[in-house]
């Protein structure tokens, strides 16, 4: 071929591909596979097992479920499974309490002794709107040391829970300031009750549920038999157990419903559309008097935008609502395992939502993470010993290179290279245990104190004595 035409080809060759662009970029993967890619780690180790969903507008971006919803019989989890969603509860509860606003039955500023007479004096100041966003002063009956052994196990009259902090003095006088409180919805749910003269599951159905359109959130009574319900799990001193049952009247207001994927997206839908509330209603249940909460939600924002959410923690259960008001996307994790990082999944999820670097805004106070430092056998001669260097917990052991872990949530910490590591807590926080996922293996395996992690490993560890 002459010089002057091998040229020319040679310039049309490269003419095209300059037409077509970089042949070397590869499409983007669809975001359904970019989600799962994000919670398969936590699932292979165990940590998650759940479902998880992702919509904008009513349409369905990722709906998945993992793990199982019952371990005795490897059922596994579906995305129509039923969760318990402790505290996502509360958002109804309060939407119900708004309805019978709307209704003339109630007011947000009324007394709450003007609809339980036989509250105790020093509950006098409490307005129903202080119970609403935990402005009330009131204890948390779940932090009572005998509620997960006794309170929540046996069966009981909601103001009989109430009643046990009757003697109780307030924590601060009511409206000066605000601290969680479960207890305030458990009262709320029994001033429901009585209002209507219904059970708050009845009442609940007819005042939220119905209008909402949502069939398949109802009671999560632990009596009942209910279609579909998935159990929970925790772990102890590094194996799988049963969770403790909570009754019915323990959690009510509180936490006392289970739902699925599909019903909490379009509780969103319905809610924000003015099916439920009007619109008075809803914009009082998102005002925020100034504690980042308004009724029922946490009000803040997250990658620049608004978010209204709320999560949820009872006995072998872990769960979260994100919403993005301004963009129409709900975000819903729900797990049937105590270890489940709900948060730190929706938050990873909406930061490839929105395209933006993840940011999970997750600590865990100095005090918590003393509690975890230890020795953990995770072999027969396999030592785990985690240490605290300042505000972080640092793994390191055998065939374990020193690992500085960052938090996912107050149980789970995961390292820069993949290590993941998962305590088994007790409900007064101490750690019994523990499950290490590391790059190719996943281990766990009950604490252990420093003698035996040195006779166990000859000695190997003694420099890494815990200080």
């Amino acid at each position: 071929m002459p010089e002057t035409r091998r040229r020319i080809v040679l310039l049309g060759l490269l003419l095209a591909l300059v037409a077509i662009g970089p042949a070397a970029a590869e499409p983007e993967a669809p975001f359904a596979e970019r989600a799962d890619a994000i919670v398969q780690p936590y699932a292979r180790a165990g940590i998650f097992s759940g479902a998880v969903i992702v919509a904008r507008d009513g349409v369905v971006l990722f709906r998945r479920a993992y793990g199982l919803a019952n371990r005795e019989w490897s059922v596994a989890n579906t995305p129509d499974t039923r969760f318990r969603i402790a505290s996502l509860t509360k958002q109804f509860t309060a939407a119900a309490i708004l309805r019978l606003q709307e209704d003339g039955r109630l007011a947000l500023d009324d007394p709450a002794a003007r609809h339980m007479p036989d509250l105790p004096p020093s509950w006098a100041p409490i307005t129903l709107r202080m119970l609403l966003d935990h402005t009330s002063g009131l204890p948390n009956v779940t932090a009572l040391p005998d509620y997960p052994t006794v309170i929540a196990r046996t069966a009981r009259t909601p103001m009989e829970v109430v009643g046990r902090l009757f003697s109780e003095a307030l924590l601060f006088p009511a409206g000066s300031a605000q601290e969680y409180s479960n207890t305030g919805y458990v009262l709320l749910g029994a001033i429901i009750e009585r209002i209507t003269g219904e059970p708050f599951a009845d009442a609940l159905r007819r005042l939220v549920l119905a209008p909402a359109g949502l069939s398949d959130t109802s009671d999560a009574d632990p009596e009942r038999v209910i279609p579909r319900r998935a159990e929970g799990y925790h772990r102890a001193a590094g194996t799988w157990r049963n969770a403790p049952p909570v009754a019915a009247s323990a959690a009510l207001g509180a936490g006392g419903l289970v739902s699925t994927l599909d019903d909490l997206v379009a509780w969103d839908r319905a809610l924000l559309s003015g099916r439920v509330l009007a619109p008075e209603s809803v914009a009082a249940m998102f005002q925020d008097r100034g504690h980042g909460y308004g009724l029922g939600w946490y009000l803040g924002t997250a990658y620049g935008r608004r978010l209204w959410s709320h999560g949820g923690f009872l006995n072998g259960f872990s769960a979260i609502k994100d919403t993005y008001p301004d963009l129409g996307l709900t975000i819903v994790v729900l797990g049937n395992t105590e270890t489940a990082p709900a948060q730190a999944l929706s938050r990873r999820l909406g930061a490839l939502a929105l395209g933006e670097p993840e940011a999970t805004g997750i600590t865990v106070p100095p005090n918590v993470l003393d509690r975890y430092v230890g020795f953990y056998r995770v072999g027969p001669r396999a030592v785990v010993a985690l240490t605290r260097s300042g505000d972080r917990l640092v793994a390191q052991g055998t065939g374990l290179a020193r690992l500085e872990l960052m938090p996912e949530s107050d149980r789970v910490f995961v390292a820069g290279d993949g290590t993941r590591i998962a305590l088994d807590l007790e409900p007064d926080g101490r750690a019994t245990g523990l499950l290490l996922d590391a790059p190719g293996s996943a281990r766990s395996g009950p604490r252990i104190d420093a003698r035996t992690a040195r006779r166990i490993t000859a000695r190997r560890l003694a420099w890494l004595a815990p200080r």
